[in-house]
């Protein structure tokens, strides 16, 4: 950055916007990744409208309606919202559609009331939220036998929970989950992405709530939360360092999310202004950031994924015999980067504007 660094972040978030707008097609959508279902336009339109509702510019606003006009169109015929119109609905898709229409103000309208009510059908008895709340649905989609379980796809997803704990009807709800299942070293896991960044930024900002920073929590959560913080400084430095024509944009971003609920720490005033820095440097001249969002897909067995398990960027099914052997081992354990980097891009400007109103 040059002399005058919010000057530049400031541009750097107008670039970014218009990267966005231009994205989005004339039916209202943004479609982003790649998996045997083919692009998600339903989900990405639900989380990059939501990114533009909450910025305080009349074209993003127009831009998030427009995305929401098209959820409007798309929902399925129980009310949720899906990956995309061919898949069935699920509960973290749904969430956030309800994250744009909330963020809209358009609670009242019986669009969002009946993915309000399919939401309300993943709820685990733990406490968390779930993606699927039925394995027939998605089963009988990809066509798997009734003896391949999927317990791991109908388990609460503390990543799907997190996301959903940014509702304001759901934060409270979703809290004591949150709290419970935190990680030893502070982090919240992720079940569909790599980045754990991701879940732990949605957690934070689920506990600090309508509070800008862990300051204002009680005494059990702000120190919850700091815990998520000092894991996201240690992060930070990784993230930063980073070199090579695909830098870890996602994975930073988040962590700045978690940082700026903390500026009353000099070490995460100091990372966040280092952090924020480094993302414009990484920006490409259209506005955008190289695709670095990784969503993978777990065997629907699979309650926690291994660490040793041998991820396969998804390239299309080869030419193998149709047996459930070569199904599970070709459509499963797989992952998709936002090939288009709308995903990635949306996610730098929500950190870029959630840092910059924490510093104000």
């Amino acid at each position: 950055m040059t002399g005058n660094g919010k000057t530049d972040v400031s541009a750097a978030a107008l670039k970014a916007l218009g990267f966005l707008l231009d994205a989005q097609d004339s039916a209202g959508e943004w479609k982003d990744f790649l998996l045997p279902a083919g692009n998600s336009n339903v989900w990405v339109t639900g989380f990059v409208g939501g990114v533009l509702a909450a910025l305080p510019f009349e074209k993003s606003q127009e831009a998030a309606l427009k995305g929401w006009r098209f959820l409007e169109k798309a929902a399925t015929a129980d009310g949720g919202w899906s990956y995309n119109p061919s898949v069935p609905g699920d509960g973290d898709s749904t969430l956030w559609g309800l994250r744009l229409g909330e963020t809209l103000g358009l609670e009242s309208s019986d669009t969002f009331q009946k993915a309000y009510g399919f939401l309300e059908r993943h709820l685990s008895e733990d406490g968390g939220l779930t993606t699927y709340a039925s394995p027939a649905p998605v089963r009988n989609y990809i066509g798997l036998p009734p003896f391949v379980s999927f317990d791991g796809w109908t388990q609460s997803h503390v990543c799907v929970t997190a996301a959903c704990a940014n509702l304001s009807s759901h934060r409270q709800r979703f809290q004591q989950y949150l709290l419970q299942n935190q990680a030893e070293d502070g982090r919240w896991r992720a079940y569909w992405w790599f980045d754990d960044e991701y879940a732990t930024a949605e957690a934070v900002a689920a506990l600090v709530g309508d509070g800008r920073t862990s300051a204002e929590r009680s005494t059990e959560v702000a120190a919850q939360i700091e815990r998520a913080v000092g894991w996201a400084l240690k992060r930070s430095e990784i993230l930063m360092a980073s070199e090579g024509a695909n830098p870890p944009a996602f994975a930073l971003a988040h962590t700045l999310r978690i940082l700026s609920r903390a500026l009353q720490s000099p070490l995460a005033l100091e990372a966040v202004s280092k952090g924020t820095a480094r993302l414009v440097e990484w920006q490409r001249a259209d506005g955008s950031w190289a695709a670095s969002a990784r969503l993978r897909v777990p065997r629907p067995d699979s309650v926690s994924p291994a660490a040793g398990t041998e991820w396969k960027m998804w390239a299309g099914m080869p030419q193998v015999a149709p047996s459930l052997e070569n199904v599970l081992k070709h459509t499963f354990d797989i992952y998709s980067p936002d090939h288009y980097g709308v995903y990635t891009t949306a996610t730098v400007l929500r950190a870029l504007h959630e840092t910059s109103l924490a510093a104000n």
